[in-house]
C-alpha cells in the first residue's frame, strides 16, 4: 500500500488514515529514505556493492570489537546488543535498520534526498509474525540483552545471529527498542528492526497491513522543508550537536522571507 504526498496536511492526513485501521494502542514507527527499489527497507549490510560483492558480517563485528576501544568508549564484551547499537550509531554496516516514533523526524531524513519516501510500520504486527503462535505480548518489545530462559526472546535471538553466523534467529525481522547509548538516539526517538535469517526487504517479507509507503511528490519538497522549520523540526532538534548548529545557522541566513510556495498541483492519493 502506498500514498502520494503533496503537502504537510496530506502527509498527516495519510498517517491518520492508516493508523485508524490499526489497534489504537499501537504507536507507529517511521523511516525516511530515498526511493531506491533495490535498497528499500534493507540494512546496509545486505545491500550489494557496486562491485557485486556482499559484506562479511562476522568479520565486520569482530574487527570493530577489536579496534573500536582505541577510538570510543565501548560496552562490556558480553553486551552484544550494545555493540551493535554502537556500530549502527557510528555508521558501521549492521543488520539493524533505523526507525523513529516521530513521523516528522522520518520526514526530515526523507527530505535529504531528491526522491523522498517515508515508511510507516506497525511494530506490534511485525513482532506478532515473528514469534510462535500465542507467544507474544502486544506492545511489549523484547529485551535484547535477556536470553529469555524457558521462553523465546526474538530480540535476543536476532542479536545473537550477528555473532553466531545466523545459527539462531527468526525468519522475519523483529522490532526492538534499544538502549540509548547517545543523546542523538534520544532526540531522534530511535527504534530498530533487526533482520534475522532472511536477508530481504521488510516490504517483501510482510503483508501491506504491516508497512505502508508514503511517496513525497518532488514539487512538494521545498514547501515541506519550510513547513518542517515552522514546526520546529530542524537540524539541531534531530542532531543536538554543535556541528549541526552551524549548518542550521547557515541555512537560516540564506532564508528568503519573500519566498512564496508554488500552487499545489493535484490532490492526495
Amino acid at each position: 500500500m502506498e500514498y502520494y504526498v503533496n503537502s504537510m496536511q496530506g502527509f498527516i492526513k495519510g498517517i491518520g488514515k492508516v493508523a485508524s485501521t490499526w489497534d489504537p494502542r499501537t504507536i507507529p514507527w517511521f523511516r525516511g529514505e530515498p526511493e531506491v527499489e533495490t535498497t528499500a527497507l534493507l540494512p546496509t549490510l545486505y545491500r550489494t556493492r557496486d562491485d557485486g560483492q556482499r559484506l562479511d558480517e562476522n568479520q565486520i563485528v569482530q574487527s570493530f570489537r577489536r579496534m573500536a576501544p582505541a577510538y570510543v568508549k565501548t560496552p562490556n564484551i558480553g553486551e552484544t546488543d550494545q555493540w551493535l547499537f554502537l556500530m549502527q550509531h557510528l555508521r558501521v554496516p549492521t543488520r539493524l535498520l533505523d526507525w523513529t516514533e516521530g513521523a516528522l523526524i522520518a520526514l526530515y531524513f526523507a527530505l535529504e534526498h531528491s526522491k523522498p519516501v517515508v515508511w510507516m510500520l506497525n511494530p506490534d504486527k511485525l513482532n506478532g509474525l515473528s514469534v510462535p503462535s500465542g507467544n507474544v505480548t502486544p506492545r511489549a518489545y523484547p529485551l535484547t540483552w535477556f536470553s529469555g530462559g524457558q521462553t523465546v526472546n526474538i530480540g535476543n535471538l536476532n542479536i545473537r545471529g550477528a555473532w553466531e553466523r545466523d545459527a539462531v534467529g527468526t525468519e522475519i525481522p523483529i522490532a526492538i527498542k534499544p538502549t540509548y547509548i547517545h543523546p542523538r538516539m534520544a532526540a531522534q526517538k530511535s527504534c530498530f528492526t533487526i533482520h534475522g535469517k532472511v536477508k530481504k526487504s521488510i516490504s517483501e517479507l510482510v503483508p501491506e497491513s504491516v508497512v505502508v509507503k508514503f511517496r513525497i511528490r518532488t514539487h512538494a519538497i521545498q514547501t515541506l522543508l519550510r513547513d518542517m522549520n515552522m514546526l520546529g523540526v530542524t537540524h539541531t532538534s534531530v542532531y543536538p550537536e554543535a556541528e549541526y548548529l552551524a549548518k542550521e545557522i547557515i541555512e537560516l541566513s540564506l532564508y528568503d522571507p519573500g519566498w512564496v510556495p508554488k500552487e499545489e498541483v493535484g490532490g492526495e492519493n
